[in-house]
C-alpha cells in the first residue's frame, strides 16, 4: 500500500498565527500529511484575504535555519556548498518532493516542486519554501536578490497578480516547477554564517537519509523516480533501476513482492 507522503509538523509552527483557534491549539504529531498541510495554507491564505501570505510567513521562518540541515547550509564555505546541502537533504523535511540545484552557462536555478501530482492546489507551499530558500540566497548578499527572478507553478489570476509587490523580483508563472533563478557567479559568495560544517554531522544526517530511503516502499521509489523524470528523459525500467541502484532485475522482484509491475506503476503515474 502507497504510503501518503509527510512533512514535517514544525512547518506548521510558523503559520499557527493565522490558524483558527482549534487548530492553533492542537497538538501535531511529529510528521503530517502534505496534502493536509498544502490545503491548510491555501485555506489560510484564503480565509486571510492575503495571497501573498506563504511568502510572507517563509521570510520569517526558523524552524529550517534552526534544524542541523540548515546549520550546515549556513555553515557552508560558499553558496553553491550550502544549496548542494539543501538540496541533498531536504528529503528529511519532507517526502514527495524535489529539491534541485542545476547551472547552465550564466545561470543558476534552485528548483522546488511536489512531485505528487495528487496534492494540488499548492501555491501557498511553493511561495512558503521559496521564501526560505530566498533567505539562504540573500544570506550570501542582498544584492544577489536583485538580479533574481521566480517562476510559479501556478497561474496567474486577479489575486496572485501583484505578488511582484512583496517578492520584490520578477514572477513568471504556469511554469512546470517553482524556480529561484540568478546569475551564477553568486554561488561562489562567501556563505559561512555558522561554525564550520563537520564531517559528524554530515555523515549523521547521511545514515538519517539511508534508514529513511531503506524504509519506503519500492513502488514509492519508483513512483518518485518516474515523477521527478518523466519530463526530462524516458523513464525506462533500466533507468530507474540505475536510479534506485539495483539491477532491473532485482527491480522486477522486489516490485512482484509488493504486488507491483513497474509497467503498471509507470501507466498510472502518466
Amino acid at each position: 500500500m502507497t504510503a501518503a507522503p509527510r512533512i514535517t509538523s514544525k512547518a506548521l509552527d510558523e503559520w499557527r498565527v493565522w490558524l483558527p483557534d482549534n487548530l492553533s491549539r492542537r497538538a501535531y504529531p511529529k510528521e503530517i500529511s502534505l496534502n493536509e498541510f498544502n490545503q491548510t495554507l491555501e485555506d489560510i491564505a484564503q480565509l486571510s484575504s492575503k495571497p501573498h501570505l506563504g511568502w510572507l510567513v517563509g521570510s520569517s521562518c526558523t524552524h529550517l535555519v534552526k534544524s542541523l540541515i540548515g546549520q550546515i547550509v549556513l555553515g557552508s564555505k560558499t553558496l553553491g556548498g550550502g544549496l548542494h546541502w539543501l538540496c541533498h537533504f531536504f528529503p528529511l523535511l519532507q517526502d514527495a518532493t524535489q529539491v534541485k540545484l542545476e547551472v547552465h552557462d550564466d545561470t543558476a536555478t534552485l528548483s522546488y516542486k511536489i512531485i505528487d501530482p495528487k496534492i494540488w492546489p499548492r501555491e501557498q507551499d511553493a511561495l512558503f519554501t521559496l521564501s526560505i530558500f530566498a533567505n539562504f540566497i540573500k544570506a550570501a548578499g542582498p544584492t544577489i536578490w536583485s538580479h533574481a527572478h521566480v517562476n510559479l507553478e501556478a497561474n496567474k489570476n486577479e489575486s496572485n497578480s501583484e505578488l511582484f509587490k512583496y517578492v520584490q523580483a520578477p514572477i513568471h508563472y504556469n511554469c512546470n516547477s517553482n524556480d529561484i533563478v540568478f546569475p551564477a557567479r553568486f554561488l561562489q559568495r562567501p556563505l559561512a554564517q555558522n561554525a564550520p560544517i563537520s564531517q559528524q554531522d554530515i555523515c549523521k544526517l547521511t545514515r538519517t537519509l539511508s534508514k529513511r530511503n531503506r524504509g519506503m516502499s519500492v513502488c514509492d521509489r519508483v513512483r518518485y523516480v518516474v515523477y521527478k523524470s518523466i519530463f526530462d528523459t524516458a523513464v525506462s525500467q533500466d533507468f530507474v533501476a540505475r536510479e534506485l541502484g539495483c539491477s532491473t532485475r532485482t527491480l522486477r522482484r522486489k516490485l512482484s513482492y509488493e504486488g507491483e509491475s513497474y509497467q503498471r506503476l509507470l501507466d498510472t503515474c502518466k
